[in-house]
């Protein structure tokens, strides 16, 4: 989730090289090429209002900054940078930017910069971009047409011929069923404080450091709080003793990223190793007879969203995180699959007789991962490999499961990217029984359509919503019912139940009750799960308000939210059916 990171993204718009997408500095234009953000924090009412320009005090607006401004400001730092100057110099010249254009406080921007030095280095001396290009990419082409990350490029597919398209049919009854436990986003904060100020004034608030809340101020609650606020520990440590009491209702786990909390600007190494290790006692500890088969999500890394290629080997590499993640998913994965991951945060292994995973690492796709800036043609090969994979299924007769941590169709993801993986999906929809992602913390769906007529659906992706509360939600978590192991499984999603946390009443309480939210099929009044239901609801909730906004309520979780109504109902429903980015024909019909 993007969250508090827009802050490290936003300072360095205006202070550094910056960013492949201007995604995490003002709003971006939708799939229906709509200038608004699609995700948690913007579609919460109280920042729908004109007057904001921020997202929890993170500035998202930087118009008012112009090209010469950022051209200078650019500029100055390639000068620096080519001259050779000292580490030294350099913060001290994006300090004073920072603290000049008010972008944070001087606490914020002190630590930051500090923060990504090293990365802004690393890819600007890497980097061939004219300030004027650099600008272009931040502020629009109105400021220089520059090299555009998501200009397209294509993988190649084989000459097997597609085969037609099978008919979806429903298991008998009676069927074995394969049950999925679906977590995602648990952003644990260590930092986390009972009783500290939940209106902080920075990114990330009830914190250590942040004082405590006077009286009548909202005050950090002791299970959570339900605004800009990650979790405490106690909290997911309360999830995973619930998880070993109902362990009997679930037979795998599906975890699609994201470990440490938000406080990006604050971040090193070892915090990030520790909240890995913090995850992997936590699951043998409570689910030590489950296996956990992970993704890896855009806060692993420190930065954020930091995940350099292969050909970047020298002290930038990111093998400090695959070789120590490697060591992790071991207790879960075989052998076989330890290449892939330390080269580049994938695999792919057998669940069962023609049943095969595919975990996927989103971050080559991410627009905030700065080193694609260097070169985003299918980073670590990874599509490639994921094409061949999904051959050798196909000739296998093996039916697939892929799961990753960002959502294709978001803004997040590059384009061209984005536009492959829907083009792969398409090809092997015979082959791809189901995918399960996360990021965006809330819950809701994507669905994928023929790549010809883009009318007749193939394939669904789930987002489940997350753990963490961050931003305005209750912390959740999900069961699939899947068909199961037997001969000709179809392995698909047949139905799925939501749990959730009312940390209003919890708080009160001080009992932490995990109960049921909603089941799919009962609540949507689906007949089955298959994309052409997923699709047919977007059609039934754009035309019946009331179904709308029951599904807008458990997309936060049940976290208290007025109605979501006129453009605000339109951009979500675009969302459902963009499961490809930066394309707005997909919603003309919306």
């Amino acid at each position: 989730m993007e969250g508090p990171l827009v802050l490290a993204l936003s300072l360095l718009a205006v202070i550094l090289l910056a960013s492949s997408s201007p995604l995490f500095f003002y709003p971006h234009q939708d799939n229906k090429g709509t200038t608004q953000r699609h995700d948690v924090i913007t579609r919460h009412p109280k920042f729908r209002s004109s007057k904001y320009k921020t997202e929890c005090g993170i500035l998202t607006d930087l118009s008012f900054i112009g090209c010469e401004v950022c051209t200078l400001v650019v500029d100055g730092l390639k000068d620096l940078v080519e001259k050779q100057s000292s580490q030294e110099d350099i913060v001290e010249f994006m300090t004073f930017v920072c603290k000049k254009f008010k972008i944070e406080d001087d606490r914020v921007c002190e630590a930051i910069v500090k923060e990504y030095k090293d990365e802004f280095i690393g890819v600007a001396l890497r980097l061939v971009l004219t300030p004027a290009e650099v600008c272009g990419i931040l502020l629009g082409k109105i400021c220089g047409t520059p090299y555009d990350p998501n200009d397209l490029w294509n993988v190649s597919l084989p000459d097997t011929p597609k085969p037609a398209p099978k008919p979806r049919v429903l298991p008998k009854p009676g069927s074995p069923k394969l049950r999925i436990l679906h977590l995602s986003d648990l952003h644990i904060d260590p930092a986390y404080e009972i009783g500290s100020k939940v209106k902080c004034g920075e990114p990330l608030c009830c914190r250590q450091g942040d004082r405590k809340a006077a009286p009548g101020e909202p005050a950090a609650g002791v299970w959570g709080t339900v605004d800009s606020c990650d979790v405490p520990f106690s909290l997911v440590d309360s999830l995973f003793q619930h998880l070993n009491l109902i362990q009997d209702q679930f037979d795998v786990v599906y975890f699609t990223g994201d470990l440490p909390a938000h406080n990006v600007w604050n971040q090193s190494r070892d915090n990030q190793l520790k909240a890995l290790q913090q995850f992997t006692d936590l699951s043998l500890k409570y689910l030590s007879n489950k296996t956990i088969y992970s993704s890896l999500g855009n806060h692993e890394s420190a930065p954020v969203n930091s995940f350099p290629p292969p050909y970047i080997n020298d002290k930038d590499a990111i093998t400090w995180l695959y070789d120590a993640v490697a060591d992790s998913w071991k207790n879960w994965l075989p052998q076989d699959t330890m290449s892939t991951i330390k080269r580049g945060g994938y695999y792919t292994v057998k669940l069962g007789d023609k049943f095969r995973l595919i975990s996927l690492n989103m971050n080559y796709c991410n627009n905030g991962n700065w080193w694609l800036l260097i070169n985003t043609t299918d980073p670590t090969g990874q599509l490639q490999w994921l094409v061949a994979t999904l051959q050798q299924a196909e000739d296998q007769q093996e039916m697939v499961h892929i799961i990753g941590h960002i959502h294709p169709g978001g803004g997040s993801c590059l384009k061209a990217w984005s536009w492959n993986y829907y083009r792969i999906v398409n090809r092997y929809e015979n082959v791809i029984a189901g995918q399960y992602f996360g990021h965006s913390h809330t819950d809701w769906y994507e669905v994928f359509y023929d790549d010809v007529t883009f009318k007749r659906p193939t394939s669904v992706l789930y987002i489940p919503g997350s753990v963490t509360t961050f931003a305005d939600l209750n912390p959740g978590f999900r069961i699939y019912d899947n068909d199961g192991i037997y001969k000709g499984s179809s392995w698909t999603t047949l139905d799925f139940t939501n749990y959730y946390l009312n940390l209003t009443e919890v708080n009160l309480t001080n009992k932490p009750l995990w109960q049921k939210e909603y089941n799919a099929k009962e609540t949507y009044g689906l007949k089955s799960l298959f994309p052409e239901d997923w699709s047919e609801l977007i059609y039934r909730m754009k035309a019946n308000d009331t179904l709308f906004q029951t599904f807008y309520r458990h997309y936060y979780k049940m976290a208290p939210t007025p109605s979501c109504t006129g453009q605000c109902k339109t951009d979500l429903l675009c969302d459902l059916k963009s499961g490809r980015s930066h394309d707005p024909a997909l919603c003309t019909d919306i």
